[in-house]
């Protein structure tokens, strides 16, 4: 039990530091979410895939999109399709909101000769991340090794969305309607066997507890842990599984958690027994892969856990048209959701003993002093222990009465 005090403690620090860092403030939870949504490469097929997005006004009502790419190339995607209603707001800044419409920021380049870096465009939309003005991101896949050409800092985008909160490691997920997986490292490390240490293990299941019970609104999460073998398709665990992992999952099953394993990788996912769990543990990252054929692509995409601001990405390698507009909708609705899933679990453990005086639209009174607030009651005649009048006492009802006989 001290584990699960443990993580209710942390779980709380997490969120006080949310707040303090001016998220999801009053003001944010009254209004529309502002989702940011980077263009990508910017190719014509993520641009067509976007605009069949923005044509459904229902996205309107929950969310109001922010588009990090060219207005020109929507508009001309949107024409390809017949969808001949977009008309997005070309915007300078992202503080300028103006009513319910698409809203581009585009680069500072030559838009005309296409003369856009998408690194810088990506870079763009991380600064208002840090400042605040979004709450969510989906981002379009990026061709990695061309921006690496111009830009070598850059490793993937997870990473550089994850930088801008130093203190916070990132943790990615793989998600889809009822699949979220996470891993630890990958086979191609040398030293993967002592980097899966038991404490590191136990650590990363309690990080992917707390996080599927407050982004995903699970409230007991069912965890499923993978075994250490590094031969992917071999089913039967080894020694390491049965020193290491067995002892830390035992451990905690018996502190409340419930978590199940180990298993081997490819006979746990041929079997399709995930779908008895709420999220499963990784060793490596070719484990969680080894799902993909039993999953349609355009139904999963990949989150970027354990950061203040929710970042998705959709996949689109191998996908047509159709496919292609599929995953970017679950990469949206995710995001929504995710974000939705957080004020809704902070609402319901930022004050959780606080007190309500009246119901009904009046002021509510938290956390006063319990023996002050009686003493107010009593001075406007009433009392808390009952409808007794001001400066008399209810029975108690320990004590008989006048036509009582205490038995001896």
């Amino acid at each position: 039990m001290e584990r699960m005090e443990k993580m209710e403690r942390e779980s709380m620090k997490g969120d006080t530091v949310a707040r303090s860092a001016g998220r999801y403030s009053k003001a944010e939870k009254e209004e529309r979410l502002r989702l940011g949504i980077f263009q990508g490469d910017g190719s014509v097929f993520q641009y067509e895939a976007m605009a069949r997005i923005f044509s459904e006004n229902n996205l309107f009502d929950t969310a109001l999109p922010f588009v990090y790419g060219s207005a020109s190339r929507m508009v001309s995607a949107a024409k390809n399709l017949g969808l001949n209603d977009l008309n997005p707001l070309v915007q300078s800044r992202i503080q300028e909101v103006k009513g319910k419409r698409l809203q581009v920021l585009s680069w500072s380049g030559d838009e005309e000769k296409g003369e856009e870096d998408a690194y810088l465009l990506m870079k763009r939309m991380v600064e208002d991340l840090r400042g605040g003005h979004l709450r969510a991101v989906v981002s379009l896949p990026v061709s990695e090794e061309n921006i690496r050409l111009r830009h070598p800092e850059f490793k993937n985008q997870a990473m550089t969305v994850a930088q801008i909160f130093p203190g916070n490691p990132f943790r990615m997920l793989l998600c889809g309607s009822s699949l979220r997986l996470s891993f630890l490292t990958t086979v191609r490390r040398e030293d993967s066997e002592a980097y899966l240490s038991p404490q590191r293990v136990q650590q990363r299941i309690m990080d992917l507890y707390r996080t599927i019970k407050s982004d995903f609104s699970v409230t007991t999460p069912r965890i499923a842990v993978l075994g250490m073998n590094k031969d992917l398709f071999a089913d039967r665990l080894t020694l390491p599984d049965t020193e290491n992992l067995k002892p830390v999952i035992t451990g905690l099953f018996e502190d409340g958690l419930p978590v199940f394993g180990p298993f081997p990788a490819n006979a746990f996912f041929k079997s399709l027994e995930m779908k008895a769990f709420d999220a499963v543990l990784c060793m490596y990252k070719e484990q969680m892969e080894l799902c993909l054929p039993y999953y349609p692509k355009e139904d999963i995409c990949y989150y970027t856990a354990a950061l203040p601001v929710v970042h998705v990405e959709p996949v689109f390698a191998g996908l047509n048209q159709e496919e292609a507009y599929r995953s970017l909708f679950r990469a949206v609705c995710t995001a929504i959701d995710i974000d939705a899933s957080r004020l809704s679990y902070r609402r319901l453990t930022e004050n959780p003993l606080g007190y309500s005086r009246h119901a009904g639209g009046k002021k509510n009174v938290k956390d006063e002093d319990p023996e002050a607030l009686f003493g107010k009651e009593e001075e406007k005649g009433t009392s808390c222990r009952g409808n007794v009048p001001a400066g008399r006492h209810a029975p108690d009802k320990n004590v008989p009465g006048k036509d009582e006989v205490e038995p001896r």
